[in-house]
């Protein structure tokens, strides 16, 4: 999913880890055949390119649901159809010549296909809206977070820290002591279970001046222009990251509003001015900062 990828075994055989490893570049590997956009044969791509697709796998079934899901959470601040801005920005951008952001009327075409309503899941197939193609990068990366977290859980291991873009953790270290998760110029996170995910537009720039990022507000077709970073808590890596990139939209308020939907969730914002907030949404969480 674009990535480096990393797992941490607290008392481990390195055999044993070895063989592990081979299990979960495997993992990787299949739910990167469903879910990329980096893979040019993947169920996604295709989906995009024909706008419908037969019989999906169920993987890509689960991530378009959740994301579908998330969207409606959060009121369409989470939209995996964005990728229509996403391509516009780049298209524009990719013309050395041109300075400054896109056009309003180029924006205006790109948010003609932003919608995550016209995504349609059938009993065998997934359908898009006319000229619609879906980026599920706001999610991928936890989805397959979980997917390996529990596939080693399953194998019993109690003791280890996922991270695969987003972290997750199944239980403490050996000794008991949380995993030390470290942040940019503040004090590092401590986590025993559950995940965490990040986003910052600071991630991937746009335009050799950095005139845009990744992530984009769907009502305007712009940058979103609140935070340097949002970092959510949840049980689901997947979850988590979705929830980071929806509220990375959102104005403060509009997270507060928002907060009471967002069940087992932690929130830590920096706005624009590196001022640091905390909110959650069950104050009994457990998550310690």
């Amino acid at each position: 999913m674009g990535a480096d990828a990393r797992i941490l075994f607290s008392d481990i055989e390195p055999g044993s880890a070895r063989g592990i490893a081979a299990l979960v570049e495997a993992e990787i590997d299949r739910l990167e055949n469903a879910l990329s956009l980096f893979q040019s044969g993947s169920e996604l791509r295709r989906l995009n390119r024909d706008g419908a697709l037969v019989e999906p796998g169920g993987d890509l079934r689960r991530a378009v649901a959740l994301a579908l899901e998330i969207a409606d959470l959060t009121n369409g601040l989470f939209d995996p159809t964005v990728q229509a801005l996403w391509e516009a920005h780049v298209d524009w951008f990719a013309d050395k010549g041109r300075t400054g952001l896109p056009p309003e009327a180029v924006i205006a075409e790109a948010r003609r296909a932003v919608d995550w309503r016209s995504v349609r899941i059938g009993p065998n197939s997934i359908h898009l809206g006319d000229n619609q193609r879906l980026t599920l990068n706001g999610l991928g990366q936890g989805y397959v977070t979980d997917r390996v977290a529990e596939m080693l859980a399953a194998k019993g291991f109690t003791n280890i820290l996922v991270d695969l873009g987003e972290q997750r953790a199944a239980g403490p270290r050996r000794d008991g002591s949380p995993w030390l998760i470290a942040r940019s110029g503040a004090d590092p996170l401590r986590l025993a279970n559950g995940a965490l995910a990040t986003s910052e537009g600071s991630g991937c720039v746009l335009g050799a001046d950095g005139a845009a990022h990744h992530l984009f507000d769907p009502r305007s077709g712009r940058s979103a222009a609140h935070w340097r970073t949002i970092t959510v808590h949840h049980r689901s890596a997947a979850v988590a990251d979705a929830l980071s990139t929806a509220l990375s939209i959102a104005s403060a308020n509009e997270i507060q509003e928002l907060l009471p939907r967002l069940s087992g969730t932690a929130i830590w914002a920096t706005d624009l001015a590196g001022r640091r907030s905390y909110r959650s949404a069950d104050p009994r969480d457990g998550i310690v900062g």
